[in-house]
């Protein structure tokens, strides 16, 4: 039996170094629109979703863990999205000469949840991971 799903969108707020590098890389790196820009924070629409970026360089200092050999963000947040806007975005960030965390990959290949994946640090240090589907809403599936 399928559950209902409700409509919400998720807040989410993250400490930044500082507003116009965060601004420039979620705008004109991820194509986010940000919506309001003051002093300490900007709103930021993240896909339908309310991100707020705060001004907080002690709280940007992020510490990572070891997963295997390889350090990862423990602490990070993305956006699933469909293959051409992944591919857009992925373009953009190697242009930019953006820092990966984790450098794009495909994963669950031949799965309903088959998909490109890369971690992508913000200026601040934020982990941003995108994932790219041919059809996102299969994120759920269980297979």
């Amino acid at each position: 039996m399928m559950q209902k799903q409700n409509k919400a969108t998720l807040h989410l707020s993250i400490p930044v170094k500082d507003i116009a590098s965060t601004v420039h890389f979620y705008q004109d790196l991820l194509s986010c629109k940000v919506t309001r820009t003051i002093d300490d924070r900007a709103d930021i629409d993240f896909y339908g979703h309310h991100l707020v970026a705060q001004l907080s360089p002690v709280e940007a200092e992020h510490v990572s863990v070891t997963i295997g050999k390889n350090p990862y963000p423990l602490r990070h947040f993305g956006v699933i999205v469909e293959s051409d806007v992944y591919d857009t975005m992925l373009m953009k960030l190697r242009a930019a000469h953006v820092k990966f965390a984790m450098e794009p990959d495909h994963i669950f290949i031949g799965t309903p949840r088959e998909q490109n994946v890369f971690l992508v640090f913000d200026p601040s240090g934020n982990a941003v991971e995108v994932k790219g589907m041919v059809k996102p809403n299969q994120v759920f599936s269980e297979t």
